[in-house]
């Protein structure tokens, strides 16, 4: 560009994410009236379909509209468009919903095997104590808050013990996102964040822990590396699969009606 002449007027470029794109979609047809407020939604697997995504995909877009106050998800009910709908869409409207949690996941699973393999070389005998209590911590909890602390603080720390700063930065940092809004309602919609921790859930975090743990105390990487994979992959399964994950699927009576 020559000397005087005018600068092209370039927008900035957004980083969207792909649930927000889907979510801006059903958001569009709502303000044109194809869906009014008491409509039931489409079935998210039709959703899917006419969008070209996956499932989890749009149910990470309506936890976006109903955080937006937009859509009521029922769970075996389905998804309703709320009377808030009919006061016009804002621009930035899922600013602050958070990250998908099917990306986090799966940003995870790259990383953290790896902080595991890493922390089963460096780990000392401190690091090992400290993570131990992080056992303790979890085999003693009561409720679903000191339950996911613990949680937090066995990642946190055997990201510690890898004795590298910035990938102990980059769990904590992962975990701040998992207290996220969207974090938090897919959690509790597919059964990841139960309103009570049971007994179960937390023998299950338990045991996939210790099999981390074991592998750190031996230092084999390999067995920390694979143990802390699998611990991840059930967590991303639930998230993709869980008890609820058919949020937007309403039950059928034995009339064959909703």
């Amino acid at each position: 560009m020559r000397q005087g002449e005018d600068i092209l007027p370039f927008q900035a470029v957004a980083s969207q994410r792909l649930y927000e794109q889907v979510a801006e979609q059903v958001t569009a047809l709502i303000a044109r009236g194809e869906f009014k407020p008491g409509d039931r939604l489409p079935p998210e697997r039709d959703l899917a379909k006419a969008l070209g995504v996956s499932r989890p995909t749009v149910r990470e877009a309506m936890i976006a509209l109903e955080i937006a106050g937009l859509v009521e998800v029922r769970v075996g009910a389905g998804t309703f468009v709320t009377d808030k709908s009919t006061h016009g869409a804002h621009d930035r409207q899922f600013e602050g919903a958070g990250a998908s949690p099917l990306e986090l996941i799966g940003a995870r699973r790259l990383i953290e095997p790896e902080i595991a393999a890493l922390a089963a070389r460096q780990a000392t005998p401190q690091d090992l104590a400290a993570i131990e209590e992080t056992l303790a911590m979890t085999a003693a909890a009561t409720d679903t808050a000191s339950h996911r602390a613990a949680d937090r603080l066995f990642h946190v720390r055997v990201a510690a013990a890898s004795r590298n700063g910035v990938l102990a930065a980059i769990a904590d940092e992962f975990w701040g996102e998992m207290f996220s809004p969207m974090f938090e309602r897919m959690g509790a919609l597919t059964g990841l964040i139960a309103a009570r921790c049971s007994p179960r859930q937390r023998d299950a975090t338990l045991t996939e822990h210790q099999a981390v743990y074991r592998a750190l105390q031996a230092g084999i990487p390999e067995l920390a590396r694979s143990a802390m994979d699998r611990h991840l992959a059930g967590v991303e399964q639930i998230l993709a699969e869980g008890e609820a994950s058919d949020v937007q699927e309403p039950r059928v009576a034995a009339g064959g009606k909703p």
